[in-house]
């Protein structure tokens, strides 16, 4: 047999595997739930103010730049609270006072990170927190705050408490770490 350029196409044809039948628009099967959007809501706010100069364009950029850029943004009438977020070492006698201990004065040394979510007004009763390896989410009636965090934590090491004298949620997050040479 001859393999010419019409029956290598033909071989070609032969071997390709068959393509999968591709639902689209009306032939997918119907879920019974509707999806809606708010885009529309957000482009007629937007058009009932709009800007006139380059200026007022990029004055109005730049406010909704600000705007997204803070955390806990676009939850309504509620605040994001103030926030600090500190570093905690477990030191030892021989850290401090002998300096034969492995640890370093750097963050790479420390076990946990310590948040202080300040919410002046509220009670511990209205607190609704959700901590995951990444991330912690505080909603209460005044305040929502969505905090990435900067390193991973272990969910279920770390503690949560409620200064009411200062009407603060401290969070004591237990990092998880890889020990090596450099973080002990």
């Amino acid at each position: 047999m001859e393999f010419t350029p019409a029956t290598m196409n033909q071989l070609v044809q032969l071997l390709r595997p068959p393509e999968p039948e591709v639902l689209q628009g009306e032939d997918l099967p119907s879920t019974g739930f509707d999806i809606t959007s708010n885009r529309d809501k957000v482009a007629v706010a937007e058009e009932k103010n709009p800007p006139k100069t380059i200026e007022e364009y990029e004055e109005q950029v730049a406010k909704e730049l600000d705007s997204v850029g803070h955390v806990g943004v676009g939850l309504g009438d509620r605040k994001c609270p103030e926030y600090t977020m500190n570093y905690q070492q477990s030191v030892s006698a021989e850290d401090v006072y002998l300096q034969i201990g492995p640890k370093t004065p750097g963050s790479a040394s420390c076990e946990n990170l310590i948040v202080r979510v300040k919410m002046p007004g509220d009670k511990k009763e209205n607190v609704d927190l959700n901590v995951d390896k990444t991330s912690v989410t505080v909603d209460s009636s005044q305040y929502s705050l969505k905090l990435p965090l900067p390193h991973g934590i272990d969910p279920d090491c770390s503690k949560a408490s409620w200064d009411t004298d200062t009407e603060t949620l401290v969070l004591t997050l237990k990092l998880d770490r890889e020990f090596d040479f450099v973080n002990f």
